[in-house]
């Protein structure tokens, strides 16, 4: 894929979901990537930054929830711990 088309490609919202964390930050790389790019289309930045604001909170979402896990199994091990 050439570096142009690379950042065309939009996944939608089931593929997203499907993507792990690691490949949800590195397409919102690319779309930061686009806009360091220079020559810059009204209608694309519009799409790109629309993308790129999905993204975020997708990435924002996964990190809030691997929190949560982490402060269940905190609170677990206290538990134990506490017995």
């Amino acid at each position: 894929m050439s570096e142009t088309n690379k950042h065309d490609v939009k996944l939608t919202g089931d593929e997203l979901e499907k993507l792990s964390l690691n490949e949800l930050m590195e397409q919102l790389d690319q779309v930061v990537a686009w806009f360091n790019g220079g020559d810059v289309d009204l209608d694309q930045a519009t799409d790109q930054f629309d993308y790129g604001v999905k993204l975020s909170e997708l990435i924002k979402k996964r990190l809030t929830d691997a929190e949560n896990k982490v402060n269940q199994i905190k609170l677990r091990l206290e538990k134990v711990e506490t017995n």
